[in-house]
C-alpha cells in the first residue's frame, strides 16, 4: 500500500501501473494480484486508507468544537492539517472514480464518504434550525467537498495564510448554509 500510495500521489492514477507498484514495493509483479483484483481495487484501497486517516484527524478536531461555526472551522482546520502532513494525498484520493471506471464499483470513495459526513452534519443542524431546511443535505455535502478541494488547492498554490484561508472558508460555508 505504501508503494501504491506514493505512486498514485506522484504520478496519478492513469500513469501508475500495477507493475510499477510491484517494483516500487520490491516484490514480484504477481504479488500485486495476491492483494488486489486490479489497479482500480488498489486505488480504492488507497482512498479508503486516506479517508480513514482524515476521519481520525477530523474526529480529534471535532472534540474542540461546540457551535455550528466551530464545527465547520475544525473540519476545515483538520483537513488543512492533514493536507500539510500528507502532501498530495487528498488531491489523489478525491479523484472522481467515474473517470476511472465504466461501471459502479459498489464501494464508497473518500469523496463520497466525506460528502456523506457533511450531509449528516447538515441534517443534524437542520433539526436545531442552524441550517436552512430547504437545502438538500447530500447535494450540499458534495458541494462542500468540491469547494474545499478546489479552494484548498488554490490556497496552497497561492501560499495563502492558513488562518486567512480557514476564516474565509468558514464564513463562506456558514453564510451558505445558515437558516434565515
Amino acid at each position: 500500500m505504501a508503494a501504491a500510495r506514493r505512486l498514485f500521489v506522484e504520478r496519478g492514477y492513469h500513469d501508475t501501473r500495477p507493475q510499477d507498484i510491484s517494483k516500487e514495493a520490491g516484490v514480484g509483479h504477481g504479488t500485486f494480484y495476491l492483494h488486489f483484483e486490479d489497479k482500480l481495487d488498489c486505488f480504492l484501497a488507497f482512498t479508503d486508507e486516506a479517508a480513514n486517516e482524515l476521519e481520525a484527524v477530523l474526529s480529534a478536531h471535532l472534540e474542540h468544537a461546540g457551535t455550528f461555526e466551530d464545527v465547520i472551522r475544525e473540519i476545515l482546520s483538520g483537513t488543512h492539517e492533514y493536507s500539510e502532513e500528507h502532501p498530495g494525498v487528498l488531491a489523489a484520493a478525491l479523484t472522481d472514480v467515474t473517470v476511472l471506471s465504466k461501471g459502479d464499483t459498489g464501494r464508497k470513495t473518500a469523496g463520497v464518504r466525506w460528502a456523506e459526513g457533511w450531509a449528516s452534519l447538515i441534517e443534524r443542524w437542520k433539526t436545531t434550525n442552524e441550517v436552512a431546511t430547504d437545502i438538500d443535505s447530500r447535494l450540499a455535502g458534495f458541494a462542500l467537498v468540491g469547494a474545499t478541494k478546489q479552494a484548498g488547492a488554490y490556497a496552497s498554490r497561492s501560499s495563502l495564510d492558513h488562518e486567512f484561508y480557514i476564516d474565509n472558508m468558514t464564513r463562506l460555508f456558514v453564510r451558505a448554509l445558515k437558516a434565515q
